[in-house]
C-alpha cells in the first residue's frame, strides 16, 4: 500500500462502538490490530458513525450490521470535505447498501508527515539471536574495534585537552551510534519484524507454503474440464505440506518453551506471570478517530498535566544558576563515576528484553560489546561531565500510556511510562553512586527504593507502629488515613530537588548533568506507531528513569518531618506518625489529630510545593465506632472509609 491508498468493500467485520455497530464479531477483533499496524482508519467511523451497511430478513426479523467499510491510510489534512453517502432506498438485489465517498485531495508537497500527526519510520532491528553464536559475535567485535578507532582518538584528545568551547557532543554519540549500526548491519543483519498477526512459531516457509497452497486453491476453483482433477491433487499436496510444517513448527516451540523453562526457575516463574497477564485484558488508549488522534489527544492532556498549573509562585525556590563560567569541568582522579571497570559492571546491570529509545540501541548490543564500548562510552561520559551536557537523544522521550484502572477511554487513567536511550540509562547507573553519597538524607519514614527496604518490609513496620508502638502508648488504635498523590511523578517541581541537591556535597558538575537530563527533555507520546507533537515538560520527572525515584524522594523528603511537628504526646524524642513508601503515604494518629492538624499540613504542603492529593483515591481505616460521627475531609472533600486496604 502506498501513503494515499483507500480500501473499501466487504470485509464481513463488525467493529462494534468504532463504527457504532451493535457488536463486534471474531473478523472485527483480529482486524483492528491489522489497522493500527498499517495506520488505518476507518472512514465509516468519523463520516457515517452508526448508519447501517446491511440488512437482511430471517425468520420475519430485520437483522442489520455495519460491514461494509471504507479505510484509508490518508491524514485528516490531504482530504477536504469528505462524505459518505449510505443509500437506504435504492436497491441492486442486494442485502448489501449502495454507497459511496466523495473527497477533495490535496496531494502532499514532499514526503515528510505534518507535524501531530506523525507517523513513526519503522525502528530499526537486528537478529540479536545471532549474538549467541561465536561466529557472528566475533565479526560483530572486529568490526565494531575497527570502526570506532577513529572516533576514540577524536574523544580522547577532547577530553585530554579540552577546547574552549564545547565540542559537538550531539554529534560525537551520532557518530558512536552509526558505527553501531553499520557493524549490526554487516555483522547480524537487519531483522525486517514479522507482521503482527504471525503466530510465534510462524517462519518465512510455513508463509511460503500458506502462499502456495492458496495459489493452487485458486487455480482449481477456476479450472476447467478434467484439468480441475489435477489441480485438487495438487492443491491437496500443497494443503498437506503446509499443516506439516504447522504441526512440526508448533512442536519445536512447545519443546524449546518446556526445555528453557527446566533449565531456568526464574524464566518459569517470569512465564507463569506472563501467561497470566495475558488472560488480563489491558485495553490500550483509543480514540474514535484513529491512532493519529489518540496520540493527539494523549499529547495534549500530558501537556496540560505537566505545564505547572498547580505550582504556587510565592512560595517557590529560584532556579538554581549553573556554574557556566566553570566550565569545562576537571573530573577528580578519586572520582571513578566513568572508569571502564564501573562501566562494565553497569552494562552487566542494564534490564534486557526492554524496548528501546528513540536511537534503536538495546541493551543486549551493549552487553555483547562491553570490552569494546566500554572505553568508548568511559570517554563520551567525561566529556559530558566536564561539559555538564548531555546528547540530545538522551533527552528525548517518548511516552507510552499504561493503563491503570477505571475509565479506558479517561486519558487521565494511563500512567505515562517514557522509553529513553538505554545509554541514558547507563550514564544514569554511572551517576547513581555520587547522588546516593552526596545528596540530603532521606527521611526515615521514606522507604521507596532504598537497600534492604521492601514493600513488604514497610508494611510490617506500619503494622508494628500501628499494633504495638501506638496501642501500647494509647491503649487504644490510631485512625489511619492512605493518602494518594494526583500523578505524582507528572507535577513534581524539579526546583525543589536542584535547590535541596545545591545545598549538599554533590559535585556541582554533576547537579548540572541533573538539571540539563531533567529539564531540558523534548516528550512526544507513541501509540500504535504514531507520535504526537514533541512538547517541553515543565514539572515532572521521567517515569522510567533510573534517577527519578530517588529525586522524588528527595521532593517529597520534607513531608514527613513536617507530620512530626504534631504533638502526640509520645514520650520518645521522635514520633513517627507517617510512613511513605515513594509516593504512597500512611499517616496515623488519633481521629482529632489526624482531622484537626495532620490533614490540614498534608494539604498545606501539597499547595506549597506544587502537587495535589487525590481525595477520590486515599482511603480512611479505623474503628467504625470512631468513625461513625465523623468524617475526615481532605480539600474540604471527604475521605472514603474502608474496612480493609490492600
Amino acid at each position: 500500500m502506498t501513503r494515499d491508498t483507500i480500501l473499501c468493500g466487504d470485509f464481513n467485520a463488525r467493529l462494534g462502538p468504532l463504527t457504532g455497530d451493535a457488536i463486534s464479531n471474531a473478523r472485527g477483533n483480529a482486524l483492528k490490530p491489522w489497522f493500527d499496524e498499517h495506520c488505518l482508519s476507518v472512514l465509516n467511523a468519523s463520516l457515517a458513525f452508526g448508519v447501517k451497511t446491511y440488512s437482511s430478513f430471517r425468520q420475519q426479523q430485520e437483522l442489520s450490521s455495519i460491514i461494509d467499510l471504507f479505510l484509508t491510510n490518508i491524514g485528516d489534512v490531504a482530504l477536504v470535505n469528505p462524505q459518505l453517502v449510505v443509500e437506504s432506498d435504492l436497491s441492486l438485489g442486494s442485502d448489501h447498501r449502495l454507497m459511496s465517498l466523495t473527497f477533495g485531495y490535496v496531494p502532499p508537497l514532499d514526503d515528510t508527515v505534518a507535524p501531530g500527526d506523525s507517523v513513526m519510520a519503522p525502528r530499526r532491528q537486528w537478529k540479536l539471536s545471532k549474538l549467541t553464536k561465536e561466529k557472528p559475535l566475533g565479526l560483530l567485535r572486529e568490526s565494531f574495534r575497527s570502526s570506532v578507532a577513529p572516533l576514540v582518538g577524536t574523544l580522547s584528545g577532547l577530553v585530554s585537552a579540552p577546547p574552549g568551547v564545547r565540542p559537538d557532543i550531539d554529534a560525537l554519540n551520532d557518530s558512536l551510534n552509526q558505527c553501531l549500526y553499520e557493524c549490526l548491519d554487516s555483522s547480524i543483519g537487519v531483522k525486517s519484524g514479522c507482521p503482527g498477526h504471525w503466530k510465534k512459531y510462524w517462519t518465512q516457509e510455513i508463509q511460503d507454503a500458506a502462499t502456495e497452497r492458496d495459489r493452487l486453491y485458486s487455480r482449481w476453483r477456476y479450472a476447467l474440464g478434467y484439468t480441475k482433477i489435477d489441480c485438487w491433487v495438487l492443491y491437496k499436496q500443497a494443503h498437506r505440506r503446509f499443516r506439516s510444517l504447522v504441526q512440526s513448527a508448533k512442536r519445536k516451540s512447545w519443546h524449546k518453551f518446556c526445555g528453557a523453562l527446566e533449565r531456568d526457575f526464574s524464566k518459569a516463574t517470569a512465564a507463569i506471570k506472563r501467561i497470566k497477564s495475558n488472560k488480563e485484558s489491558s485495553p490500550t488508549y483509543s480514540h474514535p478517530d484513529g491512532p493519529a488522534a489518540s496520540v493527539a489527544t494523549m499529547g495534549s492532556h500530558l501537556a496540560t498535566v505537566y505545564e505547572g498549573a498547580l505550582l504556587n509562585t510565592a512560595s517557590r525556590p529560584a532556579p538554581v544558576t549553573p556554574m557556566v563560567s566553570d566550565l569545562p569541568f576537571c573530573l577528580p582522579a578519586d572520582m571513578s563515576l566513568f572508569d571502564t571497570d564501573t562501566l562494565v559492571l553497569c552494562i552487566k546491570r542494564l534490564p534486557t528484553h526492554k524496548a528501546p529509545g528513540p536511537d534503536h540501541i538495546k541493551a543486549e548490543m551493549l552487553k555483547a560489546l562491553t570490552s569494546e564500548i566500554a572505553p568508548v562510552l568511559s570517554l563520551l561520559f567525561h566529556l559530558c561531565y566536564q561539559w555538564s551536557y548531555t546528547p540530545g537523544l538522551w533527552r528525548q522521550a517518548q511516552v507510552f500510556p499504561i493503563f491503570k484502572k477505571g475509565d479506558a477511554s479517561d486519558p487521565g487513567n494511563y500512567r505515562p511510562i517514557s522509553l529513553t536511550s538505554v545509554v541514558r540509562k547507563l550514564f544514569e547507573f554511572c551517576l547513581m553512586p555520587a547522588l546516593d553519597e552526596h545528596s540530603p538524607a532521606l527521611d526515615i519514614a521514606q522507604g521507596g527504593f532504598r537497600p534492604q527496604r521492601s514493600p513488604l518490609d514497610q508494611a510490617l513496620c506500619l503494622h508494628d507502629l500501628l499494633m504495638h508502638d501506638y496501642f501500647l502508648t494509647h491503649r487504644r488504635y490510631p485512625v489511619v488515613a492512605f493518602l494518594d498523590i494526583k500523578s505524582a511523578y507528572d507535577t513534581v517541581d524539579r526546583r525543589v530537588i536542584w535547590q535541596a541537591l545545591a545545598g549538599s556535597t554533590l559535585p556541582r558538575p554533576v547537579l548540572g548533568l541533573l538539571m540539563n537530563m531533567f529539564d531540558d527533555v523534548s516528550v512526544s507520546v507513541l501509540i500504535a506507531n504514531h507520535t504526537s507533537a514533541a512538547f517541553s515538560p515543565v514539572t515532572g520527572v521521567l517515569q522510567g528513569s533510573v534517577l527519578s525515584p530517588h529525586l522524588y524522594s528527595l521532593y517529597i523528603n520534607s513531608l514527613p518531618n513536617l507530620l512530626r511537628s504534631v504533638d502526640t504526646g509520645a514520650s520518645r524524642p521522635i514520633a513517627i506518625n507517617s510512613l511513605l513508601f515513594a509516593d504512597d503515604v500512611a499517616i496515623f494518629g488519633s481521629l482529632s489529630g489526624v482531622q484537626s492538624i495532620m490533614l490540614d499540613l498534608a494539604a498545606e504542603h501539597s499547595v506549597c510545593l506544587g502537587y495535589r492529593w487525590k481525595p477520590s483515591k486515599c482511603a480512611v481505616l479505623g474503628s467504625p465506632a470512631a468513625l461513625s460521627d465523623t468524617r475526615l475531609t481532605l480539600y474540604n472533600e471527604p475521605l472514603p472509609v474502608v474496612d480493609e486496604f490492600v
